[in-house]
């Protein structure tokens, strides 16, 4: 089991992603949406897997754009984009979070523009790391 461990810059989210896969089989990905190219978002998920966030409500931004079809968590003190959520599923992001063994290997890019917000809801449901939120 890989258990990878982080957070924000100034530590008010930290995020734990477990799965199965080693580091060198989990594929890292660059979504092409305006936001994630603003924050130089790399992604990663395992449906087999497990995401846990843990910060205080009012540490986070939930941030909903375009389709307003998942929660982007920015931490209101650093800025850092941790990770999306949508129901009890997540991606998250290893550069916000700063999972160094991730986040320095290459992205591949993914484009969703051509989903509608239900082939979009459907895909992180089949797609996305089941995650719990916890209250810091």
């Amino acid at each position: 089991m890989t258990r990878l461990e982080g957070g924000c810059h100034c530590g008010a989210i930290t995020a734990v992603f477990e799965t199965a896969l080693a580091p060198a089989d989990i594929e890292v990905r660059a979504d092409q949406c305006g936001f994630c190219r603003r924050h130089g978002a790399k992604t990663v998920s395992d449906p087999a897997g497990r995401l846990t966030l843990r910060f205080a409500e009012d540490a986070v931004r939930r941030y909903r754009f375009g389709a307003r079809t998942a929660e982007f968590l920015v931490c209101r003190d650093c800025g850092a984009y941790v990770a999306s959520v949508m129901e009890h599923f997540g991606v998250l992001n290893v550069v916000g979070a700063d999972i160094a063994v991730l986040a320095s290997r290459a992205a591949r890019p993914v484009d969703y523009d051509g989903e509608s917000a239900d082939e979009r809801r459907a895909r992180r449901r089949q797609r996305w790391t089941p995650t719990t939120l916890e209250a810091a």
